[in-house]
């Protein structure tokens, strides 16, 4: 609180004139973006699509402005295309004290080992600022059976009720782990 004071002459006496203030001062916005740093979507085949989400919270008093998503790129993107995807529900402004979502897509084609970083600018009320969350997965080619032996496989001839036993061998020339569907 204050008060503002003018001295001016009016042409005739020295005059005044006084306005009282008054304010509040808030702790600037500070975004953080959860998850651990890197974020790890893991080991995926090629061709396999996941979706995760995001929480962006302002942990500051002060609303967060102009918020501006600056990263990503293939193989990474917003699930549905556009920020903050399918399902999330961030915006341009976020209050403080508040929190809201995102949800990243990973979709590889190729094998290999992808690295991005998901990337906000954002006015904290005083200065542009910058949040970021680094995101890595690797993809690997997808599981490929194949089984010992000619197909078909002959047994040959056997007399009615007798057995043989032959054994296959399995073999998984892909990258990924094939599990029972």
């Amino acid at each position: 609180n204050d008060t503002m004071q003018i001295d001016y002459n009016d042409g005739v006496a020295a005059q005044n004139s006084t306005r009282d203030l008054t304010g509040s001062a808030v702790a600037p916005a500070v975004l953080t973006i959860s998850e651990t740093d890197p974020y790890s979507f893991g080991n995926l085949a090629t061709g396999a699509t996941v979706n995760h989400a995001f929480t962006i919270t302002n942990t500051g008093t002060f609303q967060a402005s102009a918020i501006v998503e600056t990263g990503l790129g293939a193989p990474y993107q917003y699930f549905g295309g556009a920020y903050p995807g399918t399902g999330g529900d961030c915006g341009a402004t976020l209050n403080g004290g508040a929190s809201c979502t995102i949800v990243v897509e990973y979709a590889s084609t190729v094998p290999g080992t992808y690295n991005d970083q998901i990337d906000y600018t954002y006015n904290d009320g005083v200065n542009v600022q910058n949040v970021t969350r680094d995101v890595t997965a690797t993809a690997v080619t997808p599981a490929s059976l194949s089984i010992s032996e000619s197909d078909p496989y002959d047994y040959g001839t056997l007399a009615v009720g007798a057995t043989d036993n032959h054994v296959f061998t399995i073999n998984n020339g892909g990258g990924f782990s094939a599990t029972s569907v």
